[in-house]
């Protein structure tokens, strides 16, 4: 295994150390707009335990435990029906992975699975985030208190190609130097439709810091593929409402709206979620070695990390049942009540209602962002 040498760059992409995190927390609870958000979740926190909440945070570990843990709580106590983890019987606590997730909120895949693996006696991991996120100066400092790393998603195809391999040298050198597991997810972002696929540039990315033959450069990162699932998906009408509004592939955000979505996605109904942590991928690397181009290489390990997730994919009613609306089948008819139809029906007018849209094409991708993990699953 190849040790990394520490250079400059990595104060560009990685998290607060201690000291830069208690500098942080003290701008984080002076900020009006935390306070807010603390107040919201904990409405009889006076300004007392407010003063004595901040004081008590002398380190990241707190700040996780004593801020975000509870936040958490309080989410999954107000958003959440059941929370459950499976797979953890594929990690072990003193060995560290590059945990690469299907991507569906901005924020709570990552935030869930960190809540879940603390709660089972694992370390955090250190997580990316997208550097159109950390443009707000609060959410900057809350996400790199938080173990979180900068991802870079805008600039020229120069730039980014640079940004690129000093991201890949920074997530080995993490693994390798510090210690650390990561989350990444198999996409630059969220999947609108649905539909979970392991991007191509997501893997280059990181073989690009490697040294050796692809295969080998993936083993050394012990991958883990994580398949996140939720009953109601967060910002389903928004993301039916960002497709329809994408031309020649592109959309162009509204200024906030990313914030928006995090908020919408924390604060709604999510019913049933689950979070299973799949198998290693390191016993199917073989299977590249009887490949030539790196191109194929990658092409076949997502197809690997995608099976991985697809088989741990936990599907529920809904995705049953927005099938068989999709298709006009009744296939998977045993897989769910007429009660529990009516009630995805309304949910769905509900939620097209959000953003005043009924057009059939609109119905169309709010039942595929349900039916495609079906189609996945069952290769459909």
């Amino acid at each position: 295994m190849q040790t990394i040498k520490i250079t400059d760059f990595y104060d560009e992409f990685r998290p607060y150390n201690e000291k830069e995190a208690l500098e942080a927390v003290k701008r984080i609870f002076a900020n009006k707009r935390f306070k807010e958000l603390i107040h919201y979740f904990f409405p009889d926190l006076n300004d007392a335990d407010y003063r004595q909440l901040m004081n008590s945070v002398k380190s990241i570990n707190d700040f996780q435990m004593k801020i975000m843990h509870q936040i958490t709580d309080k989410v999954i106590e107000n958003t959440i029906e059941k929370l459950s983890i499976s797979g953890l019987e594929n990690i072990e606590k003193d060995k560290h992975y590059v945990f690469i997730s299907n991507h569906r909120d901005i924020v709570l895949d990552a935030t869930l699975f960190e809540y879940l693996l603390v709660d089972n006696g694992f370390r955090t991991t250190e997580i990316t985030f997208g550097n159109n996120l950390m443009e707000d100066p609060l959410v900057f400092d809350i996400g790199k208190t938080n173990k979180m790393f900068k991802v870079y998603r805008k600039g020229s195809p120069k730039e980014l190609l640079k940004k690129t391999l000093q991201l890949s040298e920074y997530i080995r050198y993490t693994v390798f130097n510090k210690k650390e597991s990561i989350w990444i997810a198999q996409r630059g972002g969220r999947t609108k439709n649905g539909d979970d696929k392991t991007h191509s540039g997501i893997l280059k990315m990181l073989n690009a810091s490697g040294t050796k033959s692809f295969e080998e450069n993936m083993r050394e990162l012990n991958i883990v593929p994580l398949s996140v699932s939720y009953e109601f998906e967060p910002n389903d009408h928004l993301k039916v409402n960002e497709l329809l509004h994408t031309v020649n592939g592109k959309y162009t955000k509204a200024k906030g709206e990313d914030i928006n979505s995090i908020i919408d996605g924390t604060c709604s109904n999510k019913g049933k979620v689950h979070i299973a942590v799949g198998k290693q991928i390191n016993s199917e690397l073989h299977l590249l070695e009887e490949i030539s181009r790196t191109n194929n290489k990658v092409k076949k390990l997502a197809e690997i990390i995608d099976s991985e997730i697809y088989q741990n994919y936990h599907l529920f009613p809904n995705n049953y049942i927005a099938y068989d609306l999709l298709k006009n089948s009744n296939k998977f008819k045993t897989r769910y009540s007429e009660i529990q139809k009516s009630t995805f029906l309304s949910y769905k007018k509900d939620q097209l209602s959000k953003i005043n849209k009924f057009s059939e094409e609109a119905e169309k991708l709010f039942l595929t962002i349900y039916a495609k993990p079906v189609m996945n699953v069952y290769n459909l």
